[in-house]
């Protein structure tokens, strides 16, 4: 074995600039595997610092068994909450052991700062949302400043706040904020400041507030005071247990545990450690963990790539060599292990300057900006132990069939002639499996409809090791097809004869691929995100079917014959008032409990306006695309009474059809729920945002769909007085948002007799609010392109990486043609010749991997968007396949200009070089 090491480090020492580049590359992709999984790492310490004071003075807690697993912001489905038998407290309280039980009941309100007319903005929009209602004689955490609040003066308009939401607020101990919505409305006075953990980053507060704990607090109320605000009456969400101070944890638990699972409501304890191992297993982990795996992964393929065509040229070029010594000294294995030793040796290099550089990136980030990483510069053992992965995975992958290559060589190769190339031809029976292995993903995600208890995340992993299989078969395919008809072109563009760069690529197919599908790695990725982004987005950007613009009379609405005055405003061409209402299914149509998505929720938004004007007609204000029923027979159906429009997606998620009808629960009267028949179907790609800027979504942030009624009946069934918005088209070329949110205000104005404000409000005085189509377009684009820009920069430093193998492919390529490369300059070709001949031969390399980049990416995304219908919490919304061309188009051109990049090097010391110096025999130094 020391003669295999020995003989290992001789390569290594011939090869000083190969190996270089490739350690570099190694380095750097550990590095990157660092940077992003200490942000995991920081992640579950902030849950162990979190789960220790998350229960404030209370060593445990009892709370419901939860079955329920919230995939991403957002409330808890209705029909997914479950509540404290009353009975409870009752018993805990007459245990000798329990020295307190609190019971807790943990809502959601609309919570704003009260603002006097001269009073500053608040110091940032956030606004806490979450009231827990309580009795308890003391604060759960410390109190901060001021008083705790008091149950026996519930009638008394006071609260008590967090620090984070005080701040957040810009309030503090008397200051004032208001509290519910509508009718209900309240203004309070903050009498306490308490305090209480965090959990920084925005995923993992996400988590932090769907626990039931008094950490999921930003106001406290007495529970009389919260049943008046909101109207609902009191519940247990979990219960605060303080024990005497000789009294067993352990005892007690087990003691009562029984007790607990038989309740009508099954319940459990909570202790800290508990808490933590929520959190750990909470969608938001689980989101931060999966980028950190895929971050390893990539990072990964990366090094083994670089690593492989690096160990494969090197199998290549010593052939002779080999078999020397397979003659006189070397046995089959030690051969083999030469070639793998020559791999973990890249792969310690690796794990080593990574773990190095990932640290002193980490510290100068840390020390440049401290917010930047939230605390994530920690480099723990997840950190070290994905980075060994990378490093030490890549690097024994890579040394597999470099490995078999070498032990396959027999001694009397050294006397071998080398191969020829000019037999290589398409392997189709390496094409047929191919594309059979391309085509098992999309069947997968497109052709076979699944439902929710499929193993869709093995589904995924199949279908993408297939794509990648079925590609990397293709790819010599690839290679020679471009080496065919794409050499004589580039030539011609280049100015070199084209029978010098006839076969370079083909005569060196197994170098040629692997940098190819290294360079695949990092473009074939971005283009899949791109591609899967901009067909989900697809989904959420509104369509041709919305009007022009909407505006909200707020908060009390308009009459609708004021409303219709909207119609007269300079450049609107036609427009209706309706009513946006907000109820609750009675059913849990779409079994949002189960898994709640952005269309499977326990409510819906449901809009009132003329049929006649809205759908009816040859020019209707809305342009319904209908996939099941007409215009004609559902506009009759809704001036008839209560039938409604839906989109296909809530035909497909609840398993209605046309002709069915469901309830809803009007929220100002919950005792009389009622009844629609559903009178239509259409496509409404894009209701999401379109509901969501405007304030459409008037109790809750989250709804299952938009659906269309008409005015009467929901001004009816509803308790509307007056309508609360309206839908207009205009000419651009007449009037704009400026002018139309100035003749909506006058209109408010006058009809109400006083003062009317444009978007910016304060408390509860009158505005209006003007929402153009463009706007929302706008906003939602920007969203998503800034979040797939992120999400994109992974894979574009994975490309800047895998571009090393480029380098020392064309390096590798210019040496072995030293010497033809000298008889060249002889004969009497230029330097500038030889310059262009290496540029094209590493743009051959950058349009090998284009062409199979751009099929992987395209199939990849798209199919990716379809597995999203299923196992995203933003699936379900039927994305058609977008191929964003300026984005794709943007990273083929990076990896061509990589790729040239890359040649620059090589091409120019072989043009530096004299016709002597190339004529010499004997090796470089590469």
């Amino acid at each position: 074995m020391r003669t295999v090491l020995l003989l290992a480090l001789s390569y290594f020492r011939e090869h000083p600039v190969r190996i270089a580049l490739t350690s570099l590359a190694t380095i750097a992709a550990a590095t990157m595997v660092v940077w992003v999984v200490s942000g995991y790492d920081a992640l579950l310490g902030s849950f162990d610092e979190f789960s220790d004071l998350a229960l404030g003075r209370y060593p445990l807690s009892v709370a419901p068994i939860q079955h329920f697993s919230q995939q991403a912001p957002g409330a808890i489905p209705s029909y997914a909450e479950k509540f404290v038998p009353d009975g409870l407290v009752a018993e805990l309280r007459a245990d000798p052991a329990v020295a307190v039980a609190d019971p807790m009941w943990a809502l959601r309100e609309s919570i704003r700062p009260f603002l006097e007319v001269d009073a500053p903005a608040p110091p940032s929009r956030f606004f806490t949302d979450r009231i827990l209602a309580t009795d308890a004689p003391e604060p759960p955490f410390d109190l901060l400043r001021g008083k705790w609040i008091d149950a026996s003066q519930a009638e008394v308009l006071e609260g008590a706040m967090t620090e984070d939401a005080a701040a957040g607020m810009g309030v503090d101990v008397g200051g004032q904020i208001l509290v519910g919505s509508g009718e209900r409305m309240a203004k309070l006075t903050v009498v306490g400041i308490v305090g209480g953990p965090a959990i920084e980053g925005w995923s993992a507060s996400v988590a932090g507030a769907q626990l039931l704990t008094p950490s999921i607090g930003g106001l406290y109320l007495p529970t009389q005071l919260a049943e008046k605000l909101s109207g609902q009456s009191p519940k247990i969400s979990f219960v605060g247990v303080g024990l005497r101070p000789d009294a067993d944890v352990t005892q007690f638990r087990y003691s009562w545990a029984p007790r607990l699972n038989s309740l009508s409501t099954p319940c459990q304890f909570q202790e800290a450690y508990e808490i933590e191992e929520a959190l750990d297993e909470s969608a938001s982990a689980e989101n931060v963990k999966l980028q950190a795996q895929m971050a390893t992964i990539v990072s990964m393929l990366a090094a083994l790539f670089i690593i492989f065509s690096t160990l494969n040229m090197g199998v290549s070029e010593r052939v002779r060599q080999l078999a020397i010594l397979r003659a006189v000294a070397l046995t089959r294995s030690q051969v083999g292990a030469l070639v793998a030793i020559e791999g973990l040796l890249l792969g310690t290099i690796g794990f080593i300057g990574g773990l190095g550089a990932g640290k002193v990136l980490l510290w100068l980030a840390e020390k440049s900006s401290p917010n930047l990483l939230e605390g994530a510069g920690v480099m723990g053992k997840n950190s070290i132990l994905l980075a060994a992965a990378c490093a030490y995975g890549g690097a024994l992958l890579a040394s597999l069939v470099p490995a078999i290559r070498a032990m396959r060589v027999k001694p009397l190769d050294a006397m071998a002639p080398p191969r020829s190339i000019s037999s290589r031809s398409i392997s189709w029976p390496g094409v047929i499996i191919g594309l059979l292995l391309v085509l098992f993903y999309p069947v997968m995600a497109h052709g076979i409809p699944h439902d929710d208890g499929a193993p869709f995340v093995l589904y995924m992993v199949l279908g993408l090791a297939a794509l990648a299989a079925g590609f990397i078969l293709l790819a010599p395919s690839v290679v020679l097809l471009i080496d065919r008809l794409g050499s004589p072109l580039l030539a011609r563009v280049c100015g070199v004869p084209p029978e010098l760069l006839a076969s370079q690529l083909s005569g060196n197919l197994g170098r040629t691929v692997s940098t190819a599908i290294a360079l695949t790695v990092g473009l074939g990725l971005y283009i899949g995100i791109q591609v899967w982004g901009h067909s989900m987005l697809s989904g959420f950007l509104p369509g041709t079917w919305a009007p022009d613009a909407v505006i909200g009379f707020r908060p009390q609405g308009l009459a609708a014959d004021e409303v219709r005055k909207v119609s007269d405003f300079t450049g609107v061409e036609k427009s209706l008032p309706m009513i946006v209402e907000q109820p609750r299914l009675r059913e849990d149509l779409t079994n949002s409990a189960s898994r709640a998505t952005v269309v499977r929720q326990d409510n819906v938004v449901i809009i009132g306006i003329d049929p006649e004007g809205a759908f009816g007609g040859n020019d209707p204000l809305i342009r319904f695309d209908w996939a099941e029923g007409n215009a004609a027979d559902a506009v009759a159906q809704l001036r008839g009474g209560r039938a409604c429009i839906v989109p296909d997606h809530f035909l497909r998620e609840t398993g209605l059809k046309l002709g069915d009808s469901f309830e809803m629960v009007p929220p100002e009267r919950p005792e009389a729920p009622v009844a629609y028949t559903i009178a239509g179907s259409v496509r409404l790609p894009g209701w999401h945002w379109q509901t969501k800027p405007t304030g459409f979504r008037t109790r809750t942030h989250r709804a299952a769909a938009l659906i269309f009624a008409g005015y009467d009946s929901v001004a009816d069934d509803f308790g509307f007085h007056a309508a609360s918005h309206a839908w207009l088209d205009y000419d651009e070329s007449r009037t704009n948002k400026s002018a139309l949110e100035s003749a909506a205000r006058d209109l408010y104005a006058t009809a109400l007799g006083k003062a009317v404000a444009v978007e910016e409000v304060r408390n509860d005085d009158a505005y209006v609010q003007v929402n153009t189509i463009h706007d929302i377009r706008a906003l939602v684009y920007g969203h998503a392109t800034g979040w797939l820009w992120v999400m994109s920069r992974l894979p574009l430093v994975v490309l800047l990486i895998t571009s090393v193998g480029v380098l020392n492919a064309l390096l590798a390529s210019v040496q072995s043609r030293r010497w033809e490369m000298g008889v060249l300059r002889s004969v009497g070709f230029t330097r500038g010749t030889l310059v262009r001949l290496v540029m094209a031969e590493g743009l051959l390399i950058g349009g090998v991997a284009v062409s199979v980049s751009l099929g992987f990416g395209v199939l990849a995304g798209w199919c990716g968007a379809g597995m999203s219908s299923y196992v995203s919490f933003f699936g379900g919304m039927d994305p058609d396949l977008v191929i964003p061309w300026p984005y794709v188009i943007g990273g083929l051109a990076a990896a061509l200009l990589l790729a040239a990049l890359a040649a620059a090097w090589p091409a120019s010391s072989i043009g530096r070089a004299k016709p002597l110096e190339l004529l010499q025999q004997g090796r470089g130094s590469f």
